[in-house]
């Protein structure tokens, strides 16, 4: 089952990579004119998470820059950290991951990410993942074959794709 996952990941990052212009791709890869730095502790976090949960390191990386740039101690409404967390909805899985502190970021990600794999092993689609990861009630229309991806996923995805390429992948 992650094969499949994987591979539906892979295959809808290099769709939303050839749907987007370069340009767009560029300018969401910068942040002020400079290319996005992941920092080294988020890289080494996704890569362990990515391995664990078999999912690309560079799509944990894409989602906690557009989640929080980074920020570790964002907030926005009751989401929390830099995969942006919501305790009220993620108390149980906090507490099985032994989670007590989500402006942590090795918690947080953790978190983030443990819901991401069930997301991607439920809907087997990237981009519908994000969606449902992001809250867009739009993911019926997606699922049934009368909607989009959502911004918010294309803009995951591109820069996922983004990040990938830089790393030599």
């Amino acid at each position: 089952m992650r094969n499949k996952v994987l591979w539906r990941m892979t295959a809808t990052v290099m769709a939303a990579l050839v749907s987007f212009e370069m340009p767009a791709v560029t300018a969401m890869a910068s942040e002020a004119g400079r290319a996005i730095e992941v920092p080294e502790e988020v890289r080494e976090i996704s890569e362990e998470l990515g391995s664990r949960y078999s999912i690309c390191p560079e799509l944990i990386q894409a989602v906690c820059f557009k989640e929080s740039s980074f920020r570790p101690d964002a907030v926005s409404d009751d989401c929390i950290g830099i995969m942006q967390v919501s305790e009220r909805w993620h108390k149980d899985r906090m507490e099985r991951l032994g989670v007590t502190e989500l402006t942590d970021i090795r918690g947080n990600m953790t978190v983030g990410v443990d819901y991401l794999a069930e997301l991607f092993n439920e809907y087997e689609d990237a981009g519908a993942a994000l969606m449902k990861y992001n809250g867009d009630s739009r993911l019926g229309k997606l699922i049934d074959g009368t909607g989009d991806l959502s911004e918010y996923a294309d803009e995951v995805l591109a820069l996922s794709a983004e990040l990938e390429r830089r790393n030599g992948k």
